[in-house]
């Protein structure tokens, strides 16, 4: 079968892997219908500097957002022709490495399958993956009515923030970014207001106009960068809350550590993919999307064929052609 492999820094190719076997009771085979980037895929692997004799890295890895079609089933709750959204394992129970989601076929259980509506387009479903994630972080900020929160950065992550702040009835919902193009897209998506950071004395300095000098009741770091956590710091009221999401590279990140005590902040990390219910949100997003409260495809930009996927990787890693999300079909 085909999968997509990383076989150098800022290559991928497609390569043919052994088939798969036969399919073990209780799980279920899919045919991978369509991929799509996350910024941690290129942070973990694309665009990571790693020794040599690392590649190839492991088929299919580091895709993880894939919407796929039942082909084999061995457990009755999905039968052959429904779809879903389907979680990889990096690693087999044995702890052996397994494989990412850019590959023809995957087997899965039931605890990384998330079920998705029998219409509709699958190309639009697969974005709830990327937002579903983000939901569970946003349950951090609890009732935001009449909150002022300001989002820094404006890629797939940043926006479900900003869309969930709006929905959810904040006062003031203000997208940060460096570029004009995402900036607009966060206004299209229910931001009041967009910032562009230039320098953190501008963008305090706008955010002190904005918040009339009391800086956000909120601010959420989703711009995957290593100075984002000290950004955020500084356009915090006393006793505000952070939600950091942002995935960076460095094992090391610097900020002003008397500036968060002197405010008292109330911070949160938060990674769905770590907890003992890793899909759970997901699940609830697409929920809430079969009943029309959330629109899946609000983030797509871009559809494109596996063939192009090192164009697709370039444009996500360098934020290139104006892409938010780019949605890949898997046809080999």
């Amino acid at each position: 079968m085909k999968a997509a492999q990383i076989t150098g820094y800022r290559k991928v190719e497609i390569r043919d892997i052994p088939d798969l076997g036969d399919l073990e009771e209780g799980h279920v085979r899919f045919k991978t219908e369509c991929i799509s980037i996350c910024g941690s895929d290129i942070h973990s692997a694309f665009d990571k500097v790693i020794p040599e004799e690392d590649y190839p890295l492991p088929p299919g890895m580091p895709t993880h957002e894939v919407a796929s079609i039942v082909v084999e089933s061995k457990d009755e709750r999905y039968p052959v022709g429904s779809r879903a959204i389907v979680i990889p394992n990096y690693r087999k129970p044995d702890g052996s490495l397994g494989t990412g989601g850019a590959v023809e076929y995957i087997d899965q259980t039931h605890d990384r399958i998330i079920q998705l509506p029998d219409w509709g387009d699958l190309e639009d479903w697969l974005m709830l993956q990327h937002s579903g994630t983000v939901l569970y972080s946003a349950k951090h900020w609890g009732n935001i009515f009449g909150k002022k929160i300001a989002v820094l950065g404006q890629g797939g992550i940043g926006l479900s923030f900003t869309m969930f702040a709006s929905k959810q009835g904040a006062a003031e919902v203000v997208g940060i970014d460096k570029h004009d193009y995402r900036l607009e897209k966060s206004i299209s998506l229910g931001a009041t207001k967009s910032m562009k950071f230039t320098s953190l004395e501008n963008l305090i300095q706008q955010t002190e106009d904005i918040t009339n000098g009391e800086l956000f009741d909120i601010v959420v770091d989703a711009s995957g960068n290593k100075d984002g956590f000290n950004i955020c710091l500084n356009l915090l009221k006393p006793q505000g809350k952070f939600i950091t999401f942002s995935i960076v590279t460095e094992d090391m990140v610097e900020f002003e550590h008397s500036l968060m005590l002197r405010k008292n902040l109330d911070i949160h990390a938060t990674q769905i993919a770590t907890t003992p219910l890793p899909i759970d949100e997901i699940r609830e997003l697409v929920s809430l999307a079969e009943r029309g409260w959330w629109d899946p495809k609000s983030l797509k930009t871009h559809v494109s064929d596996l063939s192009d996927l090192q164009n697709c990787y370039e444009d996500y890693t360098d934020q290139k052609n104006k892409v938010i999300k780019n949605v890949v079909r898997f046809n080999p």
